[in-house]
């Protein structure tokens, strides 16, 4: 028995300690980049608890471009420079009820979109909501952050250092 306890104990250290080695480790807070909307560095909270990523986002309108939806939102102040607002356009994945964390429960337009971490860049659901009295202007999810995609050190912060460049730039790199 306490050889199959050892034998669990070394498999797990070596899944982690590759985790590890290949920048897949998130802190409890991490910096993002949103490559499609321009944004090149935003601070999250990295949050096991909550399902769907969301960030905060204004004047939200949903329109109709050639028989599709799209939302039309603004990310207020995200440009590079720090000044500014991002008008955006992304095309609607879904209306969905989410509950937020002081429980209420309110329909959110979700979007999808590429996010740049460290040096990973993967597409992921994103809901559009006032977090203007949060702490942090983006969350990042637990789909987001799926098993075998990262690990999280939720005593660390800003373990995958700042989003890579050609993460930012080039779209065809993708995990």
């Amino acid at each position: 028995m306490v050889e199959k306890r050892s034998t669990v104990k070394k498999s797990l250290k070596t899944q982690t300690d590759a985790l590890v080695a290949g920048g897949h480790v998130l802190g409890w807070r991490e910096w993002i980049g949103l490559p499609d909307f321009g944004v090149p560095l935003i601070k999250a909270k990295v949050d096991t608890g909550a399902r769907t990523s969301s960030i905060h986002a204004t004047h939200l309108e949903l329109v109709e471009i050639d028989h599709k939806k799209f939302v039309k939102f603004v990310l207020p102040h995200y440009r590079g420079d720090g000044h500014g607002p991002i008008h955006c356009k992304a095309p609607l994945v879904a209306i969905r009820d989410i509950r937020s964390s002081n429980g209420e429960q309110d329909e959110r337009y979700i979007v999808s979109s590429h996010i740049a971490v460290g040096h990973h860049r993967v597409k992921v659901e994103i809901s559009l909501a006032n977090r203007s009295l949060m702490g942090f202007p983006m969350l990042l999810g637990r789909t987001a952050i799926k098993a075998g995609r990262f690990l999280v050190q939720p005593a660390k912060s800003y373990l995958a250092g700042k989003p890579e460049q050609v993460y930012m730039a080039d779209p065809s790199v993708t995990e």
